[in-house]
């Protein structure tokens, strides 16, 4: 009998995007945000948003950085719901809402700030409010300045959900 673990998160790199293996979003975008001249990433940007979450640049190694943006399309919206993405008041940083999730996170982010993009695939069981679910998704990370004269970063995450499962 085959047994699989309980969660599985691995890098792959980003030349699995260039050999055409990655999913056509996630190609897309890394080649918009890899050919943009410099100064015109936040150009490259804008056609994504709505897929992108974005994050401050101020991560730990078992906490990644707080979300500050939620795109109306982005896989993290779908999986943990509109309200959320974008609560009416918060005087917290919005940060995913399963603890295990954000733990084993923080290795991406901090791999992305070592200004290298970061190109991976996680299999999770994953806790939404009451909902458990098994969740599949490809995640790629990049960090950026939003301005040429930024004094900091900001890393967008576009993650595809591959397959989602209710378990409880």
């Amino acid at each position: 009998m085959l047994t699989r673990p309980k969660s599985v998160f691995s890098e792959i790199g980003t030349r699995a995007i260039e050999n055409g293996l990655a999913d056509p979003t996630i190609s897309a975008f890394y080649e918009a945000i890899m050919s943009a001249p410099a100064g015109k990433t936040q150009e490259a940007l804008k056609e994504f948003l709505p897929q992108l979450s974005l994050c401050s640049d101020k991560v730990s190694p078992l906490v990644p950085p707080p979300i500050f943006y939620v795109g109306r399309d982005s896989g993290q919206r779908h999986l943990f719901g509109d309200d959320w993405a974008s609560p009416e008041t918060s005087t917290t940083p919005l940060r995913t809402p399963d603890p295990d999730l954000e733990r084993i996170s923080a290795e991406a982010y901090m791999r992305a700030l070592n200004d290298e993009p970061y190109y991976g695939y996680a299999r999770t069981v994953v806790q939404a409010g009451s909902q458990s679910y098994e969740v599949a998704f490809e995640r790629l990370i990049v960090t950026l300045r939003p301005s040429p004269v930024a004094d900091y970063r900001i890393c967008a995450y576009l993650g595809i959900i591959q397959d989602l499962q209710k378990t409880t």
